[in-house]
């Protein structure tokens, strides 16, 4: 008892021990995926930032190359040789990558007329020569044409741009300033709506062509119409190839719009993408470098906060031309990236954790699944193991009764202790009883060996139900008379044959007899009902019954009596002897014959063993002869 206690307490310890470990194990891993994801979504945003950065450092440089190209010494009397542009012009077009980029080369002289005089760049003879005003250009014409009323009457420089600006406008202009590269680009303005890269040009030589000079009135202005067909076709598909491929193609979907609400796609790496407001997109950043993060001041918005985000300093590279005029949000470029294999990088990542969490707690399940198993088949195999000594105990307890009984009359035949026929005779059928007894045990244990190896061969036939039972209380005859039990049977006429194998059938019934005479009580009665039956599940079927009287079995055991060497505590308290082989044996039988072994039990009133055998007729009922009779007369 306190072994099996010692066990129990083990097994319980293990479990809570194995329950702790795995939920231990649980938190550790969805703390570690979490890191992981967010290790993973840093990494993604910062190669995406840097991209993006980079595109738009490229982007910048496109069009400043023309603007360094064009730069004139502001000591020189650039305003009296405007064909001094055209020459730089010229070999700007011989060394660039993109000759396409200027669509038109435009000076505007402001004289104090109403109509300022426009000069462009004729591409034939590479002189300036007088123009009319391009329709394009109307929005720009106001903004310079205000700027020069401005500084004719407060008769100091202004710029283009200086405007009231709301406080966004003027933190958006703050920044933009900050990163405003300045140097040699100083001065330069752009105008959207053309596009247009747009330079006042002082009238006098000592004037500084510097935006921040106060000396002179700034009345003249060069404009750099770009082509935006070329950067439709050539340069933006070129940055996108750049800074947005992969080994497969482009990584990612690239759009180049302007406006927010009603995009207008200026660039579109994919047909759609970018005509309609990406909610989802993994990547933004206003080309302008107004601020798209109010939150960390910063024109780049990424799906997830890059590691060194800490402000308006991640955005440094961030570098564009102050704008002409001041205009709407709606009128700024912005460039959109979105992932193109497996969505959107945060739905991705998202998808990526959850896989990764899914995999990891099913790796846990199939842990705490091996663990289950393991406890299960170690406390099977204890309890296998206790089994298997107690059917040694039983059967060394059960071989030594008769072993002793025939070990004694030998003793005294050999000695001289007996005397006469008469004698002799009743130790040689002690003798024969004993044997008997141990003839049948062995058998049965050979026969338990030779089943579970799948060894056992029967022989099938025809049998009827009366040749089974009388075979079987044949055998059990000696045993029935011995303990003195009286046998009800309860047959029904004319029952159909079944197919099996008799000496199996008749051993099977006998170790149910065998069950009832043990556990009969003081009853000494013992039932065998034989009947026809049939289930919409088995079919036709024949009910062999064996029913006693006796201790009954507890619900408790009932799951267990047809396991091999099982004895229930009630029956072993009891002392009745036993090996735990006859039910085992009688089901695998059963069985084997392609029928089935049931019982039910009440404690302390009986058990009912029944033997299910499939046939395939209907029995044949006969009429009463006093009934014929009756019908007769």
């Amino acid at each position: 008892m306190k072994l099996m206690i010692k066990e129990r307490a083990f097994t319980t310890g293990m479990t809570i021990l194995a329950v702790v470990v795995v939920i231990v194990l649980g938190v550790l891993q969805y703390r570690w995926s979490n890191q992981v994801s967010e290790a993973t979504s840093i990494r993604l945003a910062d190669s995406l930032e840097m991209s993006m950065v980079n595109w738009h450092l490229d982007f910048f440089r496109d069009f400043s190359e023309i603007c360094i190209a064009m730069r004139v010494d502001p000591e020189t009397d650039a305003q009296d040789d405007w064909n001094q542009y055209a020459r730089r012009f010229d070999d700007w077009k011989k060394s660039t990558a993109h000759p396409n980029l200027v669509s038109g080369l435009y000076i505007f002289k402001f004289d104090g007329a109403s109509q300022p005089k426009t000069l462009r760049l004729d591409p034939g003879s590479q002189r300036f020569e007088s123009s009319d005003w391009p329709a394009n250009f109307a929005d720009l014409r106001g903004a310079l044409q205000e700027a020069f009323l401005k500084s004719e009457s407060a008769g100091a420089p202004s710029r283009a741009s200086e405007f009231q600006d709301t406080p966004s406008q003027t933190s958006d202009r703050e920044f933009a300033d900050r990163f405003y590269a300045g140097g040699a680009l100083a001065g330069w303005q752009f105008e959207p709506g053309i596009p247009a890269l747009v330079r006042p040009v002082a009238r006098d030589a000592s004037a500084s062509a510097d935006r921040s000079s106060a000396s002179r009135t700034v009345v003249d202005w060069i404009v750099i119409a770009l082509n935006r067909k070329d950067v439709q076709e050539h340069i933006l598909p070129d940055l996108a190839q750049r800074y947005f491929r992969g080994t497969e193609g482009l990584d990612y979907q690239v759009a180049v719009v302007v406006g927010n609400k009603s995009p207008r796609s200026i660039y579109s790496s994919d047909r759609g993408f970018g005509e309609q407001e990406v909610v989802d997109a993994d990547g933004t950043m206003n080309i302008f470098g107004r601020l798209q993060d109010q939150a960390l001041g910063s024109p780049i918005h990424i799906f997830h906060t890059p590691s060194q985000n800490k402000g308006p300093a991640a955005a440094v590279g961030i570098t564009w031309f102050p704008l002409v005029r001041e205009t709407a949000e709606d009128l700024d470029w912005r460039l959109i990236v979105r992932h193109r294999r497996g969505g959107a990088l945060g739905a991705f990542v998202a998808d990526s954790h959850r896989r990764d969490l899914a995999i990891s707690f099913g790796v846990l399940l199939l842990l705490v699944i091996s663990m289950a198993i393991l406890i299960i088949t170690s406390t099977r195999a204890q309890r296998l193991a206790k089994l298997q000594m107690d059917f040694v105990t039983a059967v060394s307890h059960e071989l030594r009764t008769p072993l002793t009984v025939i070990s004694s009359a030998a003793e005294n035949i050999a000695h001289g202790v007996v005397e006469g026929k008469q004698q002799l005779a009743q130790y040689g059928t002690v003798i024969g009883n004993q044997a008997r007894k141990l003839f049948e045990m062995v058998e049965q244990i050979l026969l338990f060996a030779a089943i579970r190896e799948g060894h056992q061969r029967y022989s099938l036939r025809q049998l009827s139900v009366a040749e089974i039972i009388d075979s079987a209380l044949s055998g059990t005859a000696g045993l029935i008379q011995e303990a003195r039990f009286k046998v009800e049977q309860d047959i029904e006429q004319n029952l159909p044959q079944v197919s099996g194998d008799l000496s199996a059938l008749s051993q099977c019934l006998q170790n149910l007899i065998t069950n009832a005479l043990k556990y009969g009580s003081q009853q000494h009665w013992i039932g065998i009902q034989a009947r026809f039956a049939e289930h919409g599940l088995r079919g036709k079927e024949i009910e062999i019954s064996i029913s006693d009287r006796g201790i009954g079995i507890e619900s408790a055991d009932l799951p267990h009596i047809f396991e091999p060497f099982y004895r229930s505590p009630l029956v072993a308290a009891a002392q009745i002897h036993g090996t735990g082989l006859g039910l085992p044996l009688a089901k695998s039988i059963a069985e084997a014959m392609k029928g089935e072994l049931t019982v039910k039990s009440v404690p302390g009133r009986g058990s009912t063993f029944t033997l299910h055998l499939p046939c395939s007729e209907r029995p044949v009922r006969q009429a009463d002869p006093a009934m014929k009779e009756a019908v007769s007369s």
